[in-house]
């Protein structure tokens, strides 16, 4: 088989042809997910779809926010890619969540066109997955415990569930809400107005206050200066409505405080309306669709172990947006494999296209020093041809024994995946899986 590159497929056009009802999580407990309901609500969206499963050739299968901290997470995503087929697997950190909300909403397209930065906060049930994008570019991906699910009510109008990352703040303000109990919705108030509070200051339109910090799920941002603000996620849909205008039968509709913190992130943000600007997606911002394969055979010029192969939906972490500093890629892959909790990832580079021992020898130390702080083996996807080269030189400079994969050739970006398949010759066949996002 040649070695050449076989001509990559590229997506022409997309259409969304069915999107299920929004359902909320079903849980055994407040710690596990319950797989058979989820099956449940898949097969059935996939019948009123009117789409043979036998026909859908890939997909996702991405576990997020609130849910992808239970306990059985992982083998739920696993067990489900299972059912439907080839899938993409993956239970997103809040710093993936972040990056797929910001895509899927529309915030990386408006910072585009307008040349402006712009921040996109996705308030779902249990997170706010936040990302800033400058012209296109993401800056950076932060997450936080607010969302509108903190705090659920039985069919009696009673507290059945207080989130422990929020009985700080409850205790904190002296205010009475303790499960079991009705509640007054002017308590509800203050906590929701609160919330919203902090979403000014993680905007850098107040000063952070201590609260703000222990809301934090991953480290804090950089201060920016934003030139526009965009809410997604479940909570967006209700962002523009104030809390006067909510009719009371209304305000706990969905048995939480979604629609209420939505009303108060309106009233706090009633100053900064020119700098609005609504997403193309909000509740199905994280993700609308998923998965083109795109077929290529990585060149003879590669090391491999053979041993672990295949591999199957990797994800793949692009290290550099624009120009490469070698000498970086340790510290700025440190903060990409954050966006990853406890998974096998490649990470990509275009490379020098003749690069010295020297040069190679720095590649090599920089990946084997990241690589450290990972479990699995070390997988580099190269766009110039020199995979076998560096291949070896890690192999050789690693202080206990290890698989390395290093395969060239190939393109790649930041949200892919990558299956590698068995060997054919000296030949390996590549398919990366890019996610595909309405914006």
């Amino acid at each position: 088989m040649s070695s050449s590159l076989i001509e990559e497929t590229v997506i022409e056009d997309k259409e969304i042809i069915y999107k299920s009802p929004i359902v909320f999580t079903p849980l055994l407990d407040e710690v596990t997910i319950d797989f058979i309901k989820i099956k449940d609500i898949v097969s059935e969206a996939i019948k009123l779809s009117k789409v043979e499963k036998s026909n859908i050739s890939t997909g996702a299968v991405i576990i997020t926010g609130e849910t992808a901290r239970k306990e059985n997470a992982s083998e739920v995503s696993k067990n489900l890619s299972e059912y439907l087929g080839d899938f993409i697997v993956a239970t997103a950190g809040p710093k993936l969540e972040s990056l797929l909300a910001g895509y899927g909403s529309g915030a990386c397209d408006i910072s585009k066109k307008l040349n402006r930065r712009i921040i996109n906060l996705d308030i779902g049930g249990g997170t706010t997955n936040v990302s800033i994008f400058n012209c296109g570019e993401c800056e950076q991906t932060f997450a936080l415990d607010i969302g509108g699910r903190l705090i659920k009510f039985d069919y009696e109008g009673k507290v059945s569930y207080i989130s422990k990352r929020i009985e700080f703040l409850i205790e904190d303000m002296n205010i009475n809400i303790k499960s079991g109990k009705k509640v007054e919705l002017k308590e509800l108030e203050i906590i929701c107005k609160k919330l919203a509070k902090s979403l000014l200051e993680v905007c850098c339109l107040k000063q952070l206050c201590e609260d703000t910090r222990r809301l934090f799920i991953s480290e804090e941002f950089e201060p920016f200066k934003v030139d526009y603000i965009s809410f997604s996620g479940g909570v967006g849909e209700y962002i523009g409505e104030t809390y006067e205008n909510i009719q009371a039968k209304d305000i706990l509709k969905h048995d939480d405080i979604g629609h209420l913190l939505g009303a108060c992130i309106s009233k706090e943000f009633e100053n900064y309306k020119e700098m609005l600007v609504s997403p193309k997606e909000k509740i199905r911002a994280t993700v609308i669709g998923a998965g083109n394969h795109s077929l290529t055979i990585s060149g003879s010029t590669i090391a491999f172990d053979k041993c672990i192969l295949p591999l199957k939906n990797i994800p793949i972490i692009k290290l550099f947006d624009k120009e490469e500093k070698l000498n970086e890629i340790y510290l700025l892959g440190k903060k990409k494999l954050g966006m990853y909790e406890d998974t096998t990832v490649a990470i990509s580079l275009i490379g020098p296209k003749s690069p010295s021992y020297e040069e190679t020898k720095v590649i090599a130390n920089e990946i084997i020093k990241l690589f450290e702080e990972t479990n699995g083996p070390i997988i580099v996807v190269l766009e110039n041809d020199f995979a076998k080269a560096l291949g070896q030189v890690i192999s050789l400079s690693l202080n206990k024994k290890r698989e390395v994969i290093c395969i060239d050739k190939i393109s790649t970006r930041n949200g892919d995946y990558i299956d590698i398949g068995l060997p054919m010759g000296n030949s390996i066949p590549v398919v990366i899986k890019t996610l595909i996002y309405n914006c």
